[in-house]
């Protein structure tokens, strides 16, 4: 996946990305505003080099309309902790780590926001990574998420960090939190 952003003349943090979807032969472009759901558009791809084509005159485009890519180092991060049953969690905390990084690639990749980058378990609570390129957006759109798929937000705490900063910084919690750990 190539992923290409940009910020508009009203000062909106846009995306616009492609990948190919070998199965169906198809080349998908999805742009929209960081934060919302955007449009997707398929253009079939027939062979390799049809798509190592497209995905030239792809890049070419973007950057010829001031879109740039922003490196690793310049995206921050979201974890997304819930506390455990017991030390290492349960059966019930497992299929929770496995569903809420299911569904939080799934929200975060189709709104331009990040993508999940890992979890760890441990010290009863689950943390689940995100890397995003916008902090407030990936909160709200995470919040959204918990919402559309009932998972349990009232559990739920969401910390953020910009790069370079080594603690993590409350930003929602149902239950009032004096600090935040890992």
């Amino acid at each position: 996946m190539i992923k290409y952003y940009k910020t508009d003349d009203k000062e909106q943090l846009l995306y616009k990305e492609t990948w190919l979807d070998e199965k169906r032969k198809v080349a998908i472009v999805h742009y929209g505003k960081v934060g919302y759901k955007g449009k997707v558009e398929e253009t079939p791809i027939e062979t390799k080099n049809a798509n190592d084509d497209f995905v030239h005159n792809f890049c070419k485009d973007c950057e010829s309309n001031g879109y740039y890519q922003i490196d690793e180092d310049n995206h921050h991060w979201v974890v997304v902790q819930f506390p455990l049953k017991s030390e290492l969690g349960n059966k019930r905390d497992l299929w929770l780590k496995d569903k809420v990084q299911e569904y939080l690639k799934d929200h975060l990749g189709w709104n331009g926001v990040g993508d999940v980058d890992g979890f760890d378990m441990g010290q009863k609570k689950l943390n689940i990574f995100c890397k995003v390129v916008d902090i407030e957006k990936a909160v709200s759109s995470i919040k959204t998420c918990f919402k559309d798929y009932r998972l349990d937000l009232n559990q739920t705490r969401i910390a953020t960090k910009k790069v370079g900063e080594i603690n993590y910084t409350l930003k929602f919690s149902h239950k009032k939190v004096d600090n935040f750990e890992l």
